[in-house]
């Protein structure tokens, strides 16, 4: 079988792939129709732009150029593999799953190397990519666990920042803070009753402290990877409080008061990238993706994690070698962008 994909051969280009799918999938791979494709405005956007730390840094993490962007692929299974049933006996033709694969039509995945996750009857096709993303977010409030009542500021309100929000809410987070320039972005945190600071006009760092009783915020989270940000965010943390680097950063931080702003100041500086899961966290608490997979199913199904203002657009496959462009340029008309392939 034929199937299409997007590549970016270069940087700023984006063009459609022609791949074969096996009919016969190997051992451990299982093939999936593509439903829907979240397009990140993190990973995806820095290495279409060329601005991803990878184009620079002397041992990158992963090749960049040409690269095959995405990876909140939802799709239905169509084949399997023999072997598939030894890892995932629950898994059948017909399901829906959430896998880590390129916008396209189609993906083939090893199950082995990226584990699929079904999703539940209860989420629809748009939370189960989402999913994704929150998989990513879930990593920030597993290494900054709360006690409730302690009070937590989030940089950026993308999808991710939104995500962010609403975890530590869940786990006991009071207030919640949220700090963009983007004013449709601001507007819906506040539907969503997270505290607003507008970044344009206010100055975030002293903002938080007055409506923290002066103390700044127990956790402070910057998730837009943004390195200018990194400064007033660690501004922003309470004396022995946690600042958790949830955006992957794009770059080194001028000017970093290390001493004032980190040490003489007990801060607890974390990094959380997704890689993060599966290692012991604070308390001796130990959480695999695969569960973590599962109560993020729960949450959305429950509608406790709440997802209706959080894709803003939706658009069709021959859409898809454009949006990247206008993400890169026009960020304040996008929140989400969900790739419709059915």
């Amino acid at each position: 079988m034929l199937a299409k994909r997007l590549l970016f051969p270069a940087i700023r280009q984006v063009i459609w792939e022609t791949f074969e799918i096996p009919d016969q999938p190997d051992s451990y791979t299982i093939v999936a129709e593509a439903l829907c494709s979240l397009v990140s405005a993190g990973t995806e956007l820095a290495i279409y732009t060329g601005t991803h730390t990878n184009f620079t840094s002397a041992a990158p993490t992963f090749q960049t150029i040409p690269f095959h962007p995405g990876y909140a692929f939802v799709g239905r299974v169509t084949a399997m593999g023999d072997s598939v049933a030894e890892h995932y006996p629950t898994l059948k033709l017909g399901q829906r799953v959430l896998l880590m694969a390129a916008h396209g039509t189609a993906a083939a995945v090893d199950v082995r190397q990226r584990p699929p996750v079904i999703l539940p009857d209860a989420v629809s096709d748009a939370q189960g990519a989402l999913m994704r993303m929150a998989s990513i977010v879930l990593t920030a409030a597993r290494v900054a666990p709360l006690q409730l009542g302690e009070s937590v500021a989030v940089y950026g309100l993308g999808i991710v920042g939104h995500l962010a929000a609403q975890l530590f809410h869940l786990n006991g987070a009071h207030p919640i803070i949220g700090v963009d320039r983007i004013p449709a972005r601001l507007e819906i945190a506040e539907e969503y009753g997270i505290t607003t600071l507008d970044a344009n006009d206010t100055d975030t760092p002293q903002a938080i402290r007055r409506l923290t009783n002066g103390r700044g915020a127990d956790v402070v989270v910057e998730a837009t990877g943004n390195p200018a940000v990194v400064i007033p965010a660690l501004q922003s943390v309470a004396t022995g409080g946690r600042a958790v680097l949830l955006g992957s950063t794009r770059g080194p931080v001028d000017q970093l008061d290390v001493y004032t702003l980190i040490h003489r100041n007990r801060v607890r500086l974390i990094g959380a990238h997704e890689m993060a899961q599966g290692y012991d966290y604070a308390q001796g608490i130990r959480w695999s993706r695969a569960e973590n997979s599962r109560l993020l199913g729960s949450l959305f199904a429950s509608g406790r994690i709440r997802s209706d203002a959080l894709i803003s657009h939706t658009i069709a496959p021959d859409e898809a070698l454009t949006i990247h462009e206008k993400l890169s340029t026009r960020p304040e008309e996008y929140m989400g962008v969900l790739i419709q392939w059915t």
